[in-house]
């Protein structure tokens, strides 16, 4: 070898490797979040993540991001790893993957995160999994004018929520929610009458407990109109009666949380609509936990008729539910479909 190109291999390995460097995923533990947060915050398995960088990925997204089906443990070449176990994802780009953290039992403890594609290799990233105030993400994809469930987790020894709450569709959990949209707080529905007060706070009895997937989530949509599509603000606050001030004072907080709606078309809500009214379940539990609230997200002709056949229920919670949802219709569709049948307002056991 010519002196003068003596010096080049060592030159060469240099710019391969500065080469191979810039095309590696690069991000830090404040680039990992929770869906939603403007800020980093601690971690939770099973929700929404976000991660924010550069080199991430190709842009690529799952076919279908309402069905949790279609979401991949490798999409486009890319994978997330939590510790060593694959997290599924939703969309990629080069800024910003979307994925669901794996649904592992982690808890104020560190885990490494690593995005692997064929571009290179990340190093390991350390971010922290744990509570210490409530967390809010959307549970699932959201959609405007169809069903919108908010995800809550609570510090550790501080509650878990669980809904149904009560009898009232509309009473989501022990503390309230807020809602902005394009910087504007949104009032409840008007419609709905002020929820009773629950004596001493505590939840309905339920034959059994609902499964776990349908656990530490609330309907919002039951409570706000969530029919445009955007950027949403959600915030979660719950008090406690403090006896020696005499008055209720803030027991716990979450932050304002972001909550991106999408479009839908008409078509879209339709067979929606469609599938889930050919399928209702028998079990009066997930019937309030999930089926009908998520129905209730369309006050139609469809879903009144659907309604009314649990109006007189033999399980006295499912009925009360029931006669409580005819609040969320209009009253001259109610007289037509369910003449005689009022709204139920005020307590009831």
């Amino acid at each position: 070898m010519p002196a003068g190109l003596t010096g080049m291999r060592p030159i060469a390995l240099l710019a391969a490797a500065a080469c191979a460097f810039a095309q590696a995923p690069r991000f830090g533990a404040g680039d990992v979040r929770p869906q939603g947060s403007a800020e980093p915050r601690p971690l939770l398995p099973g929700i929404g993540i976000w991660i924010f960088g550069e080199n991430l990925g190709p842009n690529c997204a799952v076919t279908n991001a309402m069905d949790p089906a279609t979401y991949k443990t490798e999409l486009c070449g890319v994978r997330v790893l939590f510790g060593d176990i694959p997290a599924r994802l939703l969309y990629t780009s080069p800024g910003q993957i979307n994925l669901i953290a794996p649904d592992h039992p982690w808890e104020n403890e560190m885990v490494n995160v690593q995005v692997i594609h064929e571009g290179g290799v990340s190093v390991l990233v350390p971010v922290r999994f744990g509570v210490d105030r409530p967390i809010l993400s959307v549970a699932g994809a959201a959609f405007a004018g169809m069903p919108v469930w908010i995800h809550v987790e609570m510090p550790v020894g501080r509650g878990s929520p669980r809904y149904p709450h009560w009898t009232v569709p509309w009473d989501l959990a022990p503390g309230r929610f807020e809602v902005r949209f394009e910087g504007r707080d949104l009032a409840a529905l008007p419609q709905l009458p002020m929820a009773p007060p629950i004596p001493g706070g505590r939840m309905v009895g339920l034959p059994h407990e609902p499964a776990a997937k349908f656990l530490r989530r609330a309907p919002l949509h039951l409570l706000y109109a969530l029919d445009r599509p955007g950027t949403y603000e959600v915030r979660y606050t719950e008090t406690r009666f403090d006896p020696g001030a005499r008055k209720e004072t803030l027991y716990q907080q979450s932050e304002w949380t972001r909550m991106e709606v999408q479009p839908a078309t008409a078509g879209q809500r339709l067979a929606w609509l469609a599938k889930l009214a050919a399928s209702p379940p028998s079990d009066p539990v997930e019937l309030i936990a999930d089926y009908l609230p998520s129905l209730l997200a369309v006050r139609n002709e469809t879903v009144l008729r659907i309604l009314a056949r649990y109006l007189d229920a033999s399980d006295p919670v499912l009925s009360t539910y029931a006669r409580y949802a005819l609040n969320y219709f209009d009253p001259a569709l109610l007289h037509r479909i369910v003449p005689g049948r009022e709204p139920l307002r005020g307590f009831v056991l």
